[in-house]
């Protein structure tokens, strides 16, 4: 089947029947939304938790019964070795990982003067440790396969380090993030495996909602907040054969806020 053939066919993402999709933080959130759509997709999900098990047992479960293949893993990916036993969970049930998209990243608003050490630390291990700890884990087997598909969550705006107060600790580690992927993406792009980055902007549901009350529709150009569904197109957009050839690339998801 031709490239064109295979792009016209599955650009919104239908490329993933079959697939094992290991999304971290999945368990609520927009990690949660991203499990579904992938198993609505007939892929094979691993919904990863911290610590709620039975929430994303629950997800597990809402994914079976509507004849999806679910694997509920609980891990700390911010741990390294955490991060390896849950990859390891997920080869000795599927024998392999297709796609691995990274979800996990809290989110303060507090100021450097205030900010402790130890909150700093826990921010940098969330939103890039974790990122690292699970890329440095799957690429190994995706490459022995010759494919792979990773997507991180960035920030909008992070791409041009914008600054914005309050969040310092927040927005050094979502460009960070994107640094990493674009380096990624170059070292392994003849392996067959591509590194996008999604940054969403304000949202109306999931993780970022507390910030999302902070600004008005008015104040974003499409009319609009973002909705998790916005954020979902993208993730799956990157990991269809539409997007074979893209590697290193952000998409901001923010309706044009922060042009």
């Amino acid at each position: 089947m031709s490239a064109s053939e295979t792009t016209g066919r599955d650009a919104d993402g239908d490329g993933l029947r079959g697939r094992v999709v290991l999304v971290t933080g999945s368990g609520n959130g927009l990690g949660a939304w991203i499990a579904r759509a992938s198993a609505r997709r007939q892929a094979r999900v691993v919904v990863n938790c911290r610590r709620d098990e039975r929430r994303a047992g629950t997800l597990g479960a809402e994914l079976q019964r509507t004849g999806g293949e679910a694997l509920v893993c609980r891990a700390d990916v911010t741990v390294f070795g955490e991060a390896q036993a849950l990859v390891e969970e997920v080869l000795k049930a599927f024998g392999r990982i297709d796609v691995l998209v990274n979800t996990v990243g809290v989110f303060a608003w507090k100021p450097v003067a205030e900010l402790e050490p130890a909150e700093w630390r826990s921010m940098m291990a969330s939103n890039l440790d974790s990122v690292y700890n699970m890329s440095r884990l799957v690429i190994p087997h995706m490459r022995r396969n010759h494919f792979g598909r990773i997507v991180n969550l960035g920030a909008v705006g992070a791409e041009r380090t914008v600054g914005h107060p309050k969040v310092s600790a927040y927005s050094a580690a979502k460009a960070a993030v994107i640094a990493f992927s674009k380096a990624l993406a170059l070292e392994e792009a003849r392996c067959g495996i591509t590194v996008n980055v999604v940054s969403p902007g304000v949202l109306v549901d999931g993780e970022e909602s507390a910030h999302a009350l902070d600004h008005t529709a008015d104040r974003i150009p499409v009319g609009r907040p973002g909705a998790p569904e916005d954020v979902v197109r993208a993730v799956l957009f990157f990991c269809s054969p539409a997007a074979d050839f893209l590697t290193g690339q952000v998409m901001s998801v923010a309706g044009g806020w922060r042009l």
